[in-house]
């Protein structure tokens, strides 16, 4: 059987829909293969969300969808019915994942029988996942290319730090309705730089933001901080890099900096996350956090 797992959105998510796709490849010895949809996909309400695996030493083929494959996987009123016949007959499955079980580890997956190609779409958010896949990922997973330049430069003033605590903070696309106005508030940075500074002798924290104008002027001034804001959306892997160099974490409410809190190999590692991902008792989702990560409620407990 053949696995095509669809690449979309951002890299944190393309890292979650690839660690799934090698979860489930090996669950059913079957190929894997990862497919892109179109570069205007690639986007998040304006904001570039190029394909980075690249980057990293995964090796899978990773291509485009094709126009034939498009067709054959639509929901277009139109065209659904008559694809369905045609994957029927060729024996393909198109699995989306759930939107309720969009924070679930899906085990096992509903597989209709005599099944040739399997393609697979969803963000498959769940950190057991990557924990069960943990020894394949934390290989595939190094960084292909060495840093060079300013991000060099970054790695070795994490380095020479007492303590270092990565802070993301993401805004973008975070503060528009049409995703739901869900940037987190600073009374949650406050909250994880107290439980950091009460802990750690000399914390000094590494602010990544894709607004750090806005943390500049919203963080603690007596902050001991330092801000990276050299690299763009075309090499946002380097940004994970950094992260992942750090010895502690505050992640936001984003698959970004939850990867790169998860790249730090130290099982000592603190990771501060938001419980409440959407910003609403609600959305307390138990298998997205792991649980050996602090779960902040930043006062909706």
């Amino acid at each position: 059987m053949q696995i095509v797992m669809r690449q979309i959105s951002g890299l944190g998510n393309q890292l979650f829909q690839s660690a799934a796709g090698r979860f489930y490849a090996q669950c059913f010895h079957a190929n894997l293969s990862l497919a892109t949809d179109l570069p205007q996909n690639r986007f998040s309400h304006g904001y570039a969300r190029p394909l980075l695996l690249g980057n990293f030493c995964i090796d899978l083929p990773m291509r485009p969808l094709t126009v034939v494959e498009r067709l054959l996987l639509s929901g277009r009123p139109s065209l659904k019915a008559a694809a369905a016949v045609v994957r029927s007959a060729l024996q393909i499955q198109h699995y989306t994942e759930p939107i309720p079980l969009r924070y679930t580890f899906i085990d096992p997956l509903p597989l209709q029988p005599k099944l040739r190609t399997l393609f697979l779409a969803g963000y498959w958010q769940n950190w057991q996942i990557p924990h069960r896949m943990e020894s394949e990922l934390r290989s595939e997973l190094s960084f292909r290319y060495p840093p060079t330049g300013k991000n060099l430069e970054a790695i070795e003033t994490i380095a020479a730090c007492d303590t270092a605590v990565s802070l993301h903070i993401r805004r973008g696309d975070y503060t528009l309705a049409a995703e739901g106005n869900i940037a987190l508030p600073i009374l949650y940075y406050n909250r994880a730089i107290e439980y950091f500074q009460r802990r750690l002798a000399k914390p000094t924290f590494f602010v990544f933001s894709d607004d750090i104008p806005w943390a500049r002027a919203n963080l603690p001034s007596t902050l001991p901080a330092i801000f990276f804001d050299h690299n763009s959306d075309a090499t946002s892997h380097e940004d994970l890099r950094l992260m992942s160099n750090c010895q502690h974490h505050i992640i936001a409410n984003s698959s970004f900096s939850w990867w790169g809190a998860w790249l730090n190999p130290n099982p000592a590692k603190m990771v501060f996350a938001p419980r409440f991902w959407h910003l609403h008792r609600g959305s307390y989702y138990p298998e997205l956090i792991p649980p050996t990560w602090i779960a902040d409620g930043f006062g909706l407990e």
